[in-house]
């Protein structure tokens, strides 16, 4: 559903902004904070690998979901 030109007009008249680019700050916003995400639990997942504490089978199923959960995400947001 998209928003009628008076929806539009008050909208950057109470934020200053046009709608397009608040969608795609929050998106971005999203995005990025996933990818830290990822890369926080990658590392974690590498950390526990190196010391011992997790077997290298875990180590690739945290890594299958960590990329499926990411292509699941990009999908749903970039479309």
């Amino acid at each position: 559903m998209s928003m009628t030109d008076a929806q539009i007009s008050a909208f950057q008249n109470a934020s200053g902004v046009a709608p397009q680019s608040s969608s795609t700050l929050w998106l971005s916003l999203v995005l990025v904070l996933a990818l830290l995400w990822c890369a926080w639990v990658m590392w974690t997942a590498y950390r526990g690998w190196a010391t011992g504490s997790v077997r290298f089978g875990a180590l690739g199923g945290s890594t299958a979901r960590v990329l499926l959960t990411l292509l699941v995400l990009m999908f749903f947001t970039l479309s």
